[in-house]
Order: C-alpha cells, then structure tokens, then sequence
C-alpha cells in the first residue's frame, strides 16, 4: 500500500485573517512519477525522489517539498559461513 500524507492549505489575507481552503484549493505535482497530490490535498507516494506540491487559490500559491524514500527491506550476507584456517 503506497505511503500517503494529507497536506493544508491555509488562506492569510492582508488583515491577518486566515482561513482553511484546502478543500477549494487547486493541488498540483511538479513531479508526478514519484507523488500524486488529490484534488483534496491528499499526497501519495509513487516512487522514490523529491517532488513540489502547490496549491492555489484567489490569484496566490504555496509549496511543500515531499520526499519520498525507498527503505531498506533486507540485507544479505553471503557466504552464510566461513571455515577459515591459522597459518
């Protein structure tokens, strides 16, 4: 199941008043090979690299830098013994 991260946008207007348009906001990928971005802010990871999130609204935008890392799953070590002999 592929990671996921639920992203906010907040509206600052001139006076300081904020609002939350995440839900009317348009989300956008820069990179969508390694993350989607639903039209409710919602990121899902794809494949490992970097990717620019931006969201829009009113004639404004912001960004948010997703990483997405591959993790180690195992690690082998071969052989799984050794006879070794002092000389």
């Amino acid at each position: 199941m592929a990671a996921t991260a639920q992203l906010t946008a907040t509206l600052t207007r001139s006076s300081g008043a904020t609002s939350d348009v995440t839900a009317s906001a348009t989300w956008t990928s820069g990179t969508p090979a390694v993350a989607t971005v639903s039209a409710a802010g919602l990121v899902t990871a794809v494949s490992a690299g970097t990717a620019v999130i931006t969201a829009s609204t009113q004639g404004v935008s912001g960004t948010s830098t997703v990483t997405v890392t591959d993790p180690a799953e195992a690690l082998a070590v071969t052989p799984g013994t050794a006879a070794l002999e002092v000389e």
